[in-house]
C-alpha cells in the first residue's frame, strides 16, 4: 500500500466475479497513472462486449517469473517479422568497472528489408521514390552507378541515433539505433524499426557502438548485394535458420542513404570534428577558429574554398583517432549522408541562442526589479500566444531559462519545439521593447526579421532555396557583427553551430522540415517506455532483447497498398 510501482493485489477474492477483478485492475492502472482516463474508459467499454474466447490462450499464462516471456511468445505468434541476430560486443561491467565482451540482441536491416519488402511486392507504391529528398535521390543514383546497378530497384535507408532519456529522474540514457524508409510519405513517413536499444551505462566509450556499427554494416553489405550471407559479421558460419537461407536472393536491395542524429552522437559514435576543436569545428569544410574563421558568413569567406570531401574527412579522423566507424565500410558510403539536423542545429541552437540573447537585451530596457521585468516579459510572451495558435508554449519564465549562472552567454532553456513556436513572437518583441535607436536594437531586429525568413521556408509548399541561403546568411552576418561588437557583455554570442547553420541552408535542396528529427526523437521516447526496466538482470542483452522483443510483438508488418 501506498508504494511506487507495486504489483497490484486486487481486494476481491479469486474466488469472487471475475468482472470485480477486472473492474479493480483496470481502474488500478488509471488511478496510478499507468493509462489515461480515455483509454481506461475504452477497455471498461470492450468488456461489455469482449468473447473470452478472443483471450482464453493469453489468460492460460502461468502467474510465475516467466510470465513476461511466455506471454511475449503468445503475443508475437501471428507476427512474420524476422528473429534478431544475438552477438557479442565489449560492454562494461558496471560492477567490476571494466570492460568485457558480452552478448545483445540487433535487428539486421537486411532481413527486416527483406522482410518488409516480402510483403509488400504486391503494389508498386512501396517502390516509388517520389518523396526522396533531393539529395538522398542524388546519392542513391551516385552508389547505383559506382557499384553497377542498372533498372534494379534499391530501397533507399536511413539510419538515426541518439540518447534517449529514461527513469523518472532522467538519470538514465538509452541509445537507441533505429532505421527508416526516407522515400516514404505520408502517415506511414514517421515509421520507424528499432535496430539495437542498450543504456549508455553499458557503452564500453567506443568500442561498444563500433561493434554494433561493424555489425550493421556487414548486414548493409549484404542488403546492397542482395543476397543471404553465409558467414557472419567476424566470418563466423551462421547456423539455423540463417544456414538453410544461404546464398539465396533477398526481396530487395537497398542503399544507406541518411544518417541522422545531433552533432554529439556524431562526435562519439564517428569521430567527426566537435564543435569544441580549435584547428578544426565543422565537418562540412575547413573552418576554424583561428586562421580559417568560422565566423565569417560572407559569400568570399575563405572557408568556402575549401570544402572538406569525403577523403579528406576521413583522412582527418584517422589522424585524429587511428581508426574510424565501421559503418563507413558500408557499399558506397560517402560522408554526405550525415544530415545535419534543424531540430537541434536551429530550434535547441542557434534560435534558443538569438531567443535569449534578445531576452536578455529586453530585460535590460524594462523597468522595475529582475522579478518584475520577468514578469512584464513573460506577460508579453503569454499575450501572443493568446492571440497565435501555437501548439507548444512555455509555461513558466525565470532568469535561469535565459541564462544559466555562469554561462558564457544567454541561451533560452526551452524545449525545441517551445522554441519554435516563439519565432513568430520575434518581431512583436522587437517593436515593443527594442524602441532605443542604437546599433545594437537595430541589429537585432534586422536579425530577427531573417530567422523568422528562415523559419518561412521550412514548408515544404514555400521552400525557396535561394531566399533560405541568402536570409540565413544576412541573419549571420548581422549576429557576428552583434557578437564582434559586444563581445566584452557575454551575449550574441557566434558559435560553431551558427557556422554549421549557413551549410544546412545554402546545401539543402528540400525544405530541412523533411528529414528533421523530431519523428526521430518522438519515437525515440516510445522506444524508452516500451524499454523501462521492471524488473529482471540489469544487463544490455536483456534490455535490447525486451526492447526489441516488446516493438515487434507489439505491431505487424507494415503494408504499404492494397492486398
Amino acid at each position: 500500500m501506498l508504494s511506487k510501482n507495486a504489483v497490484y493485489e486486487s481486494h476481491a477474492s479469486k474466488h469472487d466475479f471475475a468482472g470485480r477483478r477486472l473492474r479493480e485492475n483496470v481502474a488500478d492502472l488509471f488511478l496510478s497513472g499507468s493509462v489515461s482516463a480515455k483509454r481506461a474508459r475504452s477497455l471498461y467499454a470492450d468488456s461489455q462486449q469482449h468473447d473470452p474466447r478472443e483471450s482464453a490462450e493469453l489468460a492460460q499464462v502461468a502467474d510465475s517469473s516467466h510470465a513476461h516471456r511466455d506471454l511475449l511468445r503468445k503475443l508475437k505468434k501471428d507476427k512474420k517479422w524476422p528473429g534478431v541476430f544475438c552477438t557479442k560486443v565489449p560492454l562494461w561491467n558496471r560492477k567490476t568497472c571494466a570492460a568485457e565482451t558480452g552478448p545483445i540482441e540487433i535487428m539486421l536491416p537486411h532481413e527486416l528489408v527483406s522482410c518488409i519488402a516480402l510483403w509488400n511486392n504486391h503494389d508498386d507504391s512501396f517502390w516509388k521514390l517520389d518523396s526522396l529528398r533531393a539529395a538522398c535521390s542524388q546519392h542513391l543514383d551516385n552508389v547505383s552507378k559506382e557499384l553497377g546497378f542498372r533498372d534494379e530497384r534499391l530501397l533507399p535507408i536511413g539510419l538515426w541515433l541518439d540518447g534517449v532519456p529514461v527513469k523518472y529522474d532522467r538519470s538514465e540514457s538509452l541509445e537507441v539505433v533505429t532505421m527508416n524508409f526516407p522515400h516514404v510519405g505520408g502517415d506511414l513517413a514517421s515509421m520507424r524499426f528499432p535496430l539495437t536499444a542498450l543504456y549508455k551505462g553499458h557503452c564500453a566509450k567506443t568500442s561498444t557502438l563500433d561493434a554494433i556499427m561493424h555489425v550493421l554494416a556487414w548486414s548493409l553489405t549484404c542488403l546492397a548485394e542482395g543476397v543471404f550471407p553465409k558467414y557472419g559479421p567476424h566470418g563466423e558460419e551462421l547456423k539455423g535458420k540463417r544456414a538453410k537461407l544461404a546464398g539465396r536472393s533477398l526481396h530487395a536491395k537497398g542503399i544507406l542513404v541518411e544518417v541522422r542524429g545531433d552533432w554529439a552522437a556524431f562526435k562519439s559514435v564517428f569521430r567527426l570534428p566537435a564543435w569544441s576543436q580549435t584547428d578544426a569545428c565543422c565537418y562540412r569544410c575547413q573552418a576554424n577558429k583561428t586562421n580559417l574563421s568560422f565566423m565569417d558568413a560572407s559569400s568570399t569567406a575563405p572557408w568556402r574554398q575549401l570544402p572538406l570531401t569525403h577523403w579528406e574527412l576521413v583522412g582527418r579522423i584517422f589522424a585524429a583517432h587511428g581508426s574510424c566507424s565501421p559503418l563507413f565500410a558500408c557499399p558506397g558510403f560517402k560522408t554526405d549522408v550525415f544530415a545535419i539536423d534543424w531540430l537541434h542545429c536551429v530550434d535547441q541552437g542557434v534560435a534558443a541562442d538569438y531567443l535569449g540573447s534578445l531576452m536578455h537585451t529586453i530585460l535590460k530596457e524594462i523597468p522595475g526589479s529582475p522579478t518584475e521585468k520577468l514578469a512584464c516579459l513573460f506577460k508579453h510572451v503569454q499575450d501572443f500566444y493568446r492571440r497565435s495558435n501555437a501548439e507548444s508554449r512555455l509555461d513558466n519564465l525565470t532568469a535561469g531559462m535565459i541564462k544559466k549562472q555562469n554561462a558564457a552567454s544567454p541561451k533560452l532553456r526551452c524545449k525545441a519545439g517551445e522554441a519554435r513556436c516563439l519565432i513568430p513572437w520575434i518581431s512583436e518583441a522587437c517593436e515593443h521593447f527594442l524602441t532605443g535607436d542604437t546599433a545594437e536594437h537595430r541589429a537585432a531586429t534586422d536579425a530577427g526579421k531573417y530567422l523568422q525568413e528562415c523559419y518561412s521556408h521550412l514548408s515544404p509548399a514555400r521552400f525557396d532555396r535561394n531566399k533560405l541561403a541568402a536570409a540565413c546568411r544576412k541573419f549571420l552576418l548581422l549576429y557576428a557583427s552583434l557578437a564582434t561588437l559586444y563581445s566584452n557583455q557575454s551575449v550574441w554570442r557566434f558559435k560553431p553551430k551558427h557556422h554549421l547553420f549557413l551549410h544546412l541552408c545554402e546545401e539543402s535542396l528540400d525544405s530541412p522540415s523533411l528529414h528533421w528529427n523530431y519523428r526521430d526523437e518522438d519515437f525515440g521516447g516510445s522506444l524508452a517506455h516500451i524499454g523501462e526496466r521492471r524488473g529482471g538482470a540489469n544487463t544490455a542483452n536483456v534490455l535490447s532483447h525486451i526492447a526489441l522483443q516488446m516493438f515487434y510483438a507489439k505491431h505487424q508488418i507494415p503494408i504499404f497498398g492494397p492486398l
